[in-house]
């Protein structure tokens, strides 16, 4: 059997666990699904190209399924490995008036990377944003650069620094093996729990499926969510025609090139939910919403009223979407965090570096987009258990997990952690398209499934934040 092949029964097993045995039960993955095109090879032992196939793969049957619901009608999806392989990093290919756009401000980011701690732990900080950044140098009472972090941070001992940046609320974490986190607390529950959660936490009348010309183009989605994972599982419904609107508070906006990549799809617009007319605002929007989508610390919007069961309480038949860090219950439920600390905390790392310094995943990213494509699958599962039976939902993913779910795929058997690692996108040739906006010129990433009835596709551009009002159309 040659490499494709195997990827590709890799992948449909993977869908299949993804999807459940109720669903493969009455058609199997291969009948609707085919994968096509050269794979391209990362330097890592982990299946990263079956991983992003599998997400986007069982999200595209899920909506397959909500389509023929509506319409009585079945699709064919097609996906390209190449194209699957690159949206693990869309953003990386995508360019702004023929010039490539840089991933954070090089002037206020902090210098992130593994720093050997005084018991010979690798911890990894992040401060994407300024007050994480300062919190963490403040911590640290050191300067932002390599040099000045390595030094403080081999100081400290890895559980006190841990700690100390959970009492602080900044993101960071020290690299542990596969076997070590799944002996940690947080680690054991999360390995007893799916890589997504559907959970029924009301009960209400069931809503037929519906759909106009495309999948989803009767369905209004909510986008609470903020860099990247949660905004993009609201941009993977936007797809297929959903309408959606992303909320973004003032004070706290996405870096450029992830508004851009993040923002397509949909309209954008300000509220600020610590005001009385914002909160307001949201929970008229919420009213109005068949899905809702947050990516913000556990408990943040729960303590406005925003959280799944007040979303519930407000419109009967809510789809609600939460996105964490290591997921929101356990001794870790409270703690926030970002892309690398899930690879960081899970094994991904510890591996990708073999007996060396831990090394993230060669394209940098891969949570944030398998999260996303991870979210987008439970929302449809959650839609389809609402037209069948009714209820409002809570579907639940981390970045945690998601590693973790990377991990069960198993590994490749010729990675060699000693050879130099080639650039990521050395070998990916992902086709892009072109789109007019606000920016300029864009080229960016194409949805990667293609269906054979109603195309995927994004109808608006990315808008800045903020440019429309907060209301539906």
């Amino acid at each position: 059997m040659s490499e494709t092949n195997i990827q590709a029964q890799d992948a449909y097993g993977a869908i299949a666990a993804l999807l459940g045995r109720d669903w493969t039960q009455q058609e199997s993955p291969e009948h609707r699904l085919r994968f096509h095109g050269v794979s391209p090879r990362f330097d890592s032992p982990h299946k990263l190209t079956v991983a992003a196939a599998s997400a986007i793969g069982a999200y595209a049957l899920a909506i397959e399924r909500w389509h023929h619901m509506a319409t009585a009608q079945h699709q064919t999806v097609a996906i390209d490995w190449m194209q699957a392989a690159s949206s693990l990093n869309p953003g990386h290919f995508q360019t702004q008036s023929g010039f490539s756009l840089p991933a954070l401000s090089l002037l206020t980011e902090l210098k992130a990377d593994f720093y050997q701690t005084a018991d010979d732990r690798w911890f990894f900080p992040i401060g994407s944003y300024p007050h994480l950044r300062d919190g963490v140098l403040e911590v640290l009472d050191c300067a932002n650069t390599n040099a000045a972090l390595a030094k403080a941070i081999s100081r400290w001992n890895g559980d006190d620094l841990e700690t100390v940046f959970a009492e602080r609320k900044l993101p960071g974490v020290y690299a542990r093996s596969q076997e070590a986190w799944l002996s940690h607390p947080q680690g054991r529950l999360l390995a007893d729990l799916p890589a997504v959660e559907v959970i029924k936490i009301a009960d209400s009348e069931p809503e037929p499926a519906r759909a106009n010309v495309r999948p989803l183009d009767a369905m209004r989605v909510l986008d609470l969510g903020h860099v990247i994972a949660g905004p993009v599982v609201a941009r993977s419904l936007a797809e297929h025609g959903a309408d959606v609107l992303r909320i973004t508070s003032p004070a706290m906006q996405d870096p450029f090139r992830q508004t851009v990549d993040t923002n397509i799809g949909k309209r954008s617009a300000f509220l600020d939910f610590d005001a009385p007319t914002g909160l307001q605002a949201a929970c008229d929007l919420i009213a109005g919403a068949d899905v809702v989508v947050q990516s913000w610390r556990p408990g943040s919007m729960r303590n406005r009223g925003l959280g799944p069961q007040d979303a519930a309480a407000i419109r009967p038949g809510v789809i609600y979407v939460t996105v964490t860090a290591f997921g929101d219950e356990g001794p870790w439920g409270q703690r926030g965090g970002f892309e690398q600390l899930g690879q960081t905390v899970s094994g991904i790392s510890v591996r990708e570096g073999g007996k060396g310094k831990p090394r993230v995943v060669p394209p940098y990213l891969l949570n944030d987009y398998l999260t996303g494509y991870l979210g987008a699958t439970g929302v449809m599962q959650a839609l389809i258990r609402r037209a069948e039976e009714g209820g409002s939902y809570h579907v639940k993913v981390s970045l945690a997990r998601t590693s973790m779910w990377v991990q069960d795929l198993g590994l490749l058997n010729d990675f060699d952690p000693t050879q130099p690692r080639r650039h990521f996108a050395l070998e990916l040739k992902p086709l892009l398209e072109r789109r007019e906006s606000a920016y300029g010129v864009l080229e960016q990433f194409p949805p990667v499934a293609q269906f054979s009835r109603t195309r995927a596709a994004w109808v608006l551009p990315p808008a800045p934040n903020g440019a429309h009002p907060a209301q539906w159309l």
